[in-house]
Parts: structure tokens; sequence; C-alpha cells
């Protein structure tokens, strides 16, 4: 895969469409402000209306209550003016950011990618992996990014497993008149992520007769680590190999250990050493029978990205799309680093 990531090329290519996509967006989110400040505006007009209407009809009692509830009302109006324009806020700064982001993804992977916002990966897709048990766990994705080389499969996306976990609350009444202690169980579902992250795809010339399986030892979460055989699927037995280093990170796990000890040599296991220290979160990693290998990389994800990016001001600062422009450019050094993978 050939990239791009120069930026003061990107800068000096992308530069006019940069200040174009801002100039639009900001122009619809004050005219959306303008929208609300109007309604909320008549909203407050009609409200003294009827304040100086009742009080020419009624007493001065009635007339305090009525401002007092008058008060309120206006108060509420103002809070729900500062609430629609925090909205309209988020929308600019994800219509800004998106843009810029599918900007950036054309230019580094040299119109190599296309990227689909509310997509994700099919589930059927996403279970081939066989790591996390699909019966137990529910699935969701989202920004969908992909090689459109189809000799080249490549794909990450954005992916959350979750467990819902029945829990009981107690509410507990006691009456005093028949001194009797009441007890009602209430039963409901507390949602548990188990990984929310992003994953990728690609393929290696390696190919291998059974699954090896790269498990974190790295695990602070105390729920996920005492049930980790319950949401994972993986299969064989512990596998032991030279690399000191990498086996404190990773718990190595195959059917087939010679084989194994094959795929996973020591330059293999140096190119994910770089990978963990360009990314430091924890990562699953599955080598399958066919040659594709899958990496769940927890906490870190384009959704995440997205959202340290822009935020409005009367200039688009270019060290702020210098660094949203890095951010995203790990995401194909993670790419190169799997290519060299590929090449092994």
């Amino acid at each position: 895969m050939k990239i791009n990531n120069d930026f003061k090329d990107f800068y000096s290519s992308y530069k006019d469409k940069i200040n174009c996509y801002y100039n639009k967006s900001k122009k619809k989110y004050f005219k959306n402000i303008c929208k609300v400040i109007i309604c909320e505006f008549f909203l407050i007009l009609l409200l003294i209306t009827f304040y100086f209407f009742y009080s020419i009809k009624f007493s001065n009692d009635f007339i305090l209550i009525i401002l007092i509830i008058e008060i309120i009302s206006l108060l509420y109006s103002f809070l729900f003016i500062a609430n629609d324009i925090a909205i309209l806020k988020n929308k600019f700064y994800k219509e800004f950011n998106m843009n810029l982001y599918h900007d950036i993804l054309l230019f580094i992977s040299n119109n190599d990618f296309i990227y689909e916002e509310n997509t994700e990966l099919d589930i059927n897709d996403f279970n081939k992996m066989s790591l996390f048990n699909l019966d137990i766990l529910n699935y969701e994705g989202k920004n969908f990014t992909a090689s459109v080389n189809k000799n080249k499969r490549f794909l990450l996306c954005d992916v959350t497993l979750y467990d819902l976990i029945e829990r009981i609350k107690k509410d507990v009444y006691y009456n005093s008149y028949e001194n009797i202690k009441y007890i009602t169980n209430y039963h409901y579902h507390d949602k548990v992520n188990i990984f929310s992250g992003m994953y990728y795809e690609t393929t290696i010339n390696r190919k291998n007769n059974k699954y090896i399986y790269l498990i974190p030892d790295n695990i602070n979460d105390k729920f996920i680590r005492h049930n980790l055989n319950h949401y994972l699927i993986y299969d064989g037995k512990l596998v032991k190999l030279e690399n000191l280093e990498f086996e404190k990170k990773y718990a190595v796990y195959s059917l087939d250990e010679i084989k194994s000890r094959y795929i996973l040599s020591l330059t293999l296991m140096e190119k994910i050493n770089k990978l963990d220290k360009l990314i430091p979160n924890k990562k699953y990693l599955v080598f399958k029978e066919d040659g594709r290998v899958g990496i769940f990389i927890d906490s870190y994800s384009i959704e995440k990205i997205l959202r340290r990016g822009f935020k409005i001001s009367k200039v688009i600062s270019k060290n702020f799309i210098e660094r949203y422009f890095n951010e995203i450019s790990k995401l194909f050094e993670i790419c190169m680093t799997l290519e060299d993978i590929k090449s092994l």
C-alpha cells in the first residue's frame, strides 16, 4: 500500500476546500441559531403579554403567582436556548470534522479507502474470526472503512461488544403501624461493555492449520478479567515463545504449537511490539487458517478521533489541522505495519 503522509502537500492542496467547509458549516450553524433565538424571543414576548393581560384583570395575589410562573418559564426558555445552541455546536463540529476526516483519509490512502459512517461490518464476517462469543454478547458497529482494491483485503471498523447483566435492586419499606418490613425485588439489565474499540483485518502470506489467539495479559477491569473465558471462545493450549517481552504482554493459545512458533517468528513479534508502541492500548489478535489476521484494539476508535477534532473559532488553525492529520495518519501507520507483516 502506498500512502502519502506529507502534511504540507495536503494543506497546500486542500486549504481552500477546508475553508469552504468551514464557512459553509458556520453559515448553517449561525442560521440555525438565529432560528432558535427568534422562536424563543416570540415565546418570551408571549409570556410577557400574558403577564400584562392578567395584571389588569386580576388581584395582586393572583398577579404574584402569575409573575413567579412567568419568571420560571423565562428561566426555562433561556435554558432551552443554551441547550439548543450546544446541540447545534455539536452538529457543526461533527459536520466539519467528518468532511475533513474524509478528505484526509482519501489523501493519505491515495483514494484507496472508502468510509461509511453509519455502516457496520457484517456480523457474520466479524464472527468468522471466532474470538468473542456472540451467542452471549451483543454486537454494534459503525464507521466502516475499507480498501477499495479487491486484491488487498484491509478493513477497519468501530466495534462495541456488550453484555446485558441482570441485576436485582431491593426496595425496603417499613410499615410502622403494622410493624412489618416489606422487601420488593426489582429486576433490571445493566449494559456492560466487554470490548469497545477498533477492529482491523488484513491477510498475511503465512497459512496455518489451526487458529492462533493472542490474548492480552494487561486487562485491568476485574469483571472482564474474571469472566474472560465466558466471553471468549478461543481454544488450544498455552504456547511458550522465545520472546520474554512478548510473553509478558500476550498469552498465546493454539492447537498446533509447532506451527504457531513458525507463524509467530521473532520478526513478526517485533512487528507486533512496534504496533504496541504506536498504540499502547490492549489488543486481541487472531491468526486465522486462511491467512487472515484480526486485530482488536480496545478504547481506540474512529469515533474518538472525530471527537478530538475542531472546536469553533474565528480562524481555522493550521496547527489543529496538522494534529488531526497526524492522528489519522496513525491509522495508516498501522496499515503499513500490517503490510510489513504481509511480506514476512
